[in-house]
């Protein structure tokens, strides 16, 4: 392979690498895993607006353990802050006012279809809860797709 060729490939895989991974400027590569699971938890925290609380992720990695700890802030404060701001801007979200009542079978139902539709809409799938058909039978078909349409289309 002429050496013009060997740099490109090269230079490609090393953008696309470094493209797809988050950095702390202060994080060696050694508390880079803390840093990047920081970023993740943060994130979904911030996504749902739940409260600020890097600790209630209940992580292996304690917070007083110097810099690996603090690596995690780091991700956690830069995730955190990203989709709090994003989740902010997002029109306000239809309620679950209209879902069975908790604890009943057809809430269960109603759940397990909002897990879903949820997951699938993440995934830019298109909203059809007939593909998690081996999820439910026909008596609570209604509530599994009321609840997967609702959440598929919160999360589009």
């Amino acid at each position: 392979m002429p050496k013009f060729f060997r740099h490109l490939v090269f230079t490609s895989i090393f953008i696309t690498f470094s493209a797809s991974v988050s950095l702390a400027a202060s994080c060696g590569m050694d508390f880079q895993h803390a840093y990047e699971k920081g970023v993740r938890d943060g994130r979904a925290d911030g996504a749902h607006l739940y409260e600020y609380n890097p600790m209630s992720h209940g992580r292996k990695v304690a917070m007083k353990w110097g810099e690996r700890g603090t690596c995690y802030r780091q991700g956690y404060d830069i995730g955190y802050q990203n989709a709090a701001a994003d989740a902010q801007k997002r029109p306000s979200r239809p309620s679950h006012d209209n879902a069975p009542t908790p604890g009943s079978n057809e809430r269960a139902y109603y759940d397990d279809g909002c897990h879903e539709g949820t997951g699938d809409a993440q995934m830019s799938m298109s909203m059809a809860y007939q593909r998690h058909s081996d999820m439910y039978d026909t008596r609570f078909e209604p509530y599994f797709k009321q609840g997967y349409d609702h959440c598929w289309k919160m999360f589009r």
